[in-house]
């Protein structure tokens, strides 16, 4: 996951809340001192599509110490992206703006593809 564009301040009135799409979504790239917590720098790296092993019912297990790459990033609709309104939280609409790429997910869970038949 990388930071997105623009000053990365959440647009007023706008919140996580009970969002994890980025927490089950998104990679997180293998960067020392970048994807590692700040306790014991155990590095937290993931695949997309692989739910963060620290995220439970209750939401982040090591919020307070959770590596930089998760406290600076802020999807598209977080940062009040022109494409995002506000009744369009990922949450909602099952898509999540990353630096301009929008990402839909099917049941919040696999990224929706569409592929053409292979013909033999």
């Amino acid at each position: 996951m990388r930071r997105n564009s623009g000053d990365g301040e959440p647009q007023k009135g706008r919140s996580c809340g009970t969002c994890t799409l980025c927490c089950t979504q998104l990679e997180i790239e293998s960067k020392p001192g970048y994807s590692t917590r700040l306790d014991n720098a155990e590095d937290i790296a993931k695949p997309a599509g692989q739910r963060c092993s620290y995220l439970t019912a209750r939401g982040c297990s090591i919020y307070e110490v959770r590596p930089l790459v998760c406290r600076q990033f802020a999807c598209d609709w977080l940062l009040g992206e022109k494409t995002f309104g506000p009744e369009d939280s990922p949450m909602k609409t099952g898509r999540i703006g990353v630096r301009g790429v929008t990402l839909h997910f099917q049941n919040h869970r696999q990224p929706q593809i569409r592929r053409s038949p292979i013909r033999g």
